[in-house]
């Protein structure tokens, strides 16, 4: 069995800090960055699922993309748990049944401290709010829990788009200090996103741990070349490689488990009559 190098002993311990718990270390935000189809979703599930195995007395809440097949069914359902909230204009959509609005049996809440209560430990609650820019205010409340919480966000740029202005840009300015609160406060949170410039550069400049996969653009703020990521294994059955970086200190690593879509559950989450 080959010895492993020196980036893949640093990929594994970079790994198992995103799994540790030390109020003097704390959280940490982390951000995924890659092309289309090298698996930034399935990489954020893996996150998800090596937090479900490693803390399952964690509470776990996921941002889903509206419109779009939901990526969570590819956990299994015994993993995951539905919840919108009430009065929210959130329907659920199967493309199994061209799009016929189907019944998820979703639990409804009234306000984040509810959801917060209900919300199972050691799954990944799934949550709808009203709008995408909501889950700024959510995770503003969840600094105040406690406890340790895990958050993970499939496309943080319809949160937090790059460019905005007035109403929204203030709110992403006071979100920014939510993000650069995650490592005091006991929370993690990881998002991805296409290209890292796609979100503000108010949220990425907090950023801890950056995951670079196939396709993804080196930033100033890495070590990590773009010779580098360029030179990154792509491999449908293996698993695709990716970098990681955490203050400094980079490895490799690849990411095994490969979560692939479930035949039976192609369904959507819409705002109805397309109005949030």
């Amino acid at each position: 069995m080959p010895m492993e190098s020196v980036p893949e002993i640093m990929g594994s311990k970079i790994m198992k800090r995103t799994i540790s718990r030390d109020q003097d270390h704390g959280g940490i935000l982390s951000e995924l960055t890659g092309a289309q189809g090298t698996g930034k979703t399935s990489v954020l599930l893996a996150f998800t699922d090596n937090t479900i195995t490693s803390n399952p007395s964690e509470k776990i809440f996921w941002r889903e993309q509206m419109d779009a097949p939901l990526q969570t069914f590819k956990l299994g359902l015994e993993k995951i748990r539905f919840f919108v909230k009430k009065d929210s204009n959130v329907i659920f959509r199967d493309r199994n049944k061209r799009l016929e609005e189907i019944d998820l049996n979703p639990v409804y809440f009234r306000d984040y401290e509810e959801l917060y209560e209900i919300a199972p430990n050691g799954r990944a609650s799934v949550v709808f709010f009203d709008n995408d820019h909501e889950w700024m205010k959510f995770i503003h409340y969840l600094r105040g829990v406690g406890e340790w919480v895990n958050i993970f966000i499939d496309e943080m740029a319809d949160i937090a788009p790059s460019v905005c202005s007035g109403d929204l840009y203030q709110r992403v300015v006071k979100f920014s200090n939510d993000m650069g609160a995650v490592r005091r406060c006991m929370m993690n949170c990881f998002y991805n996103t296409q290209t890292a410039s796609d979100v503000h550069w108010t949220i990425r400049k907090k950023v801890m741990l950056k995951v670079f996969l196939p396709g993804a653009t080196s930033v100033k703020t890495t070590r990590v070349t773009q010779k580098a990521i360029d030179g990154l294994d792509r491999n449908s059955n293996l698993g695709n490689e990716a970098y990681l970086d955490i203050g400094g200190e980079f490895g490799i690593v690849r990411f095994k488990n490969i979560y692939k879509p479930d035949p039976r559950y192609h369904v959507e989450a819409h705002y109805k009559n397309g109005k949030q």
